[in-house]
């Protein structure tokens, strides 16, 4: 597929004898905004590639065997609108930049963090929320993430759905979840949360 230098869609999905490891060369479709390869049976890493899809607008990978990092690259992509990486077994912590490397935090475009039915660990990075941000999803449910959700949630004011249930989170909740007058759905159950609800009037 490297060869295709002009392609600009490329959907798979759906695909349940698509297996085996995406290629690195993947990275070569410079002119690709849409990587479409849900519900196959691609197993693996996710190449650090992907993050050279500089034009990428909706990346779905949901529904295969993807195992390791959440490539650090993904940083890069600057123009993308849609982030479906849930439902693998993808390991290890949330990456976000640190001066030298990418990482999700640099995704002001973006709309949608889907990360659900993983196996991610760690705390969630303060850093990983911005007011730049235009998030409307926020799906972490059903990983192993620690720690407590950080404050600076409450500051991505787009933010519609939250989902972190089902994880081992736990400290109080943050009391700006109030700022977020745009969400509808706010999933927290299965945790190990502690102290009193902060008021939530303002999420009408």
């Amino acid at each position: 597929l490297a060869s295709l230098s002009e392609l600009e869609i490329l959907d798979l999905s759906s695909n349940k004898g698509l297996s085996g490891s995406l290629p690195s060369t993947i990275g070569q479709l410079s002119k690709l905004t849409n990587l479409i390869l849900y519900n196959c049976d691609f197993s693996g890493l996710i190449p650090d590639s992907v993050g050279s899809l500089k034009q990428l607008v909706h990346l779905s990978l949901y529904s295969n065997r993807f195992t390791g990092q959440v490539p650090a690259s993904l940083g890069n992509l600057k123009n993308l609108y849609w982030l479906d990486l849930s439902n693998n077994q993808l390991t290890g912590s949330i990456p976000v930049s640190n001066g030298t490397r990418p990482g999700l935090d640099l995704l002001v475009k973006t709309k949608h963090f889907h990360f659900g039915m993983n196996q991610l660990s760690g705390p969630i990075p303060p850093s990983l929320f911005s007011p730049d941000m235009v998030l409307i999803h926020v799906l972490f449910d059903n990983n192993n993430l620690t720690g407590s959700i950080p404050s600076t949630l409450g500051l991505v004011k787009t933010l519609e759905t939250i989902r972190f249930d089902r994880n081992q989170l736990s400290g109080p909740l943050p009391t700006n979840l109030n700022n977020l007058t745009n969400c509808n759905e706010l999933l927290l159950s299965n945790n190990a949360f502690t102290d009193s609800i902060p008021d939530l009037t303002g999420m009408n």
